[in-house]
Parts: structure tokens; C-alpha cells; sequence
């Protein structure tokens, strides 16, 4: 009978031990959980932010090219020598603008793909967190359901033994 307590005795400290180290393992995946929300949201914030800069720059590049476009169409119908070249510098300083807003919306276009990509990358790690998580869960439950089966056959052995 005491050696079968010393089994129990040591079957009971091995299982609060995997129950701690399972608890601990969770604790750890959960901060890290913490920390990648905490990255994605500020990925997410500057992808928004980019985003909409993007918009406004290609908003402004229309109305640039609607500019553009009435321009040259004052320059079909100029009457005069001085309007036409008025209306050719007029395009010259249009384009240029068009230009450097194209450029700029390349950048923010790059900038843009780049935090996508990196916005991606950490919901993939929170992915493979989370399912980190849910397996050591379920260890943790398998842990709990053999530590009933065992607390059931202690029970009948040591019902037995008092009926004995």
C-alpha cells in the first residue's frame, strides 16, 4: 500500500509539473500574441495612412490632367501667337506638377506594398501563435482527462481496499 502512495505521490508532482510547464508555455505564446497585435496595429495605422495619402495624391493627379486637358483644348483655339505661348507654358507647368505628383504616388505606391507585405508577414505569425495556443490547450485538457481517469481508478482501488 505505501509503495502504491509513492506511485501516486510521484504520478501527482509529475502532472502539476506538465501542468505548470504547459500554464507557462501558454503565459509565453500570449505575450508574444501581445507584442504581434501591437506590431500589426501600428503596420495597420501606417498602411491606412499611406493609403490614403495614395487616394489624395492620385485625386490630385486627376484634377491636374482635367487642368492638363482644358489647357490644351484653349490651346487648339487660340486665336493669337501670345495665347498659344501662354497656354504652352501653362501645359509645361502642368505636366511638371503631373510629373513630380506621379512620382511621389510611385513611392507611396512601394511604401504602401511593402507594409502590405510586412502586414501579412506578422498575421502569418499570429496565425501559427494561435494555433500554438490551441494545441497546447488541448495538451492541457488530454493532461486534466488523464488525471481524472487516474483519480477514478485511485477512487475504486481504494474502495476496494475498504471493502476488503
Amino acid at each position: 500500500m505505501n509503495q502504491e502512495i509513492v506511485h501516486v505521490e510521484e504520478a501527482i508532482g509529475n502532472f502539476m509539473k506538465m501542468m505548470d510547464s504547459t500554464e507557462k508555455k501558454i503565459t509565453q505564446v500570449d505575450k508574444k500574441l501581445k507584442e504581434i497585435k501591437k506590431k500589426l496595429e501600428a503596420v495597420e495605422v501606417d498602411v491606412l495612412d499611406t493609403s490614403s495619402k495614395l487616394r489624395e495624391i492620385e485625386r490630385k493627379i486627376h484634377d491636374k490632367l482635367n487642368k492638363v486637358k482644358r489647357v490644351r483644348k484653349l490651346y487648339l483655339n487660340a486665336s493669337t501667337e501670345r495665347q498659344m505661348k501662354m497656354y504652352d507654358k501653362d501645359y509645361s507647368a502642368l505636366m511638371k506638377e503631373v510629373h513630380k505628383l506621379d512620382e511621389e504616388r510611385e513611392k507611396l505606391r512601394e511604401k504602401y506594398e511593402k507594409l502590405v507585405a510586412t502586414e501579412e508577414k506578422i498575421m502569418k505569425k499570429e496565425l501559427q501563435l494561435e494555433e500554438q495556443k490551441a494545441v497546447l490547450y488541448h495538451e492541457r485538457e488530454n493532461l486534466m482527462h488523464r488525471a481524472e481517469n487516474i483519480m477514478k481508478r485511485l477512487s475504486s482501488k481504494i474502495n476496494r481496499t475498504r471493502n476488503e
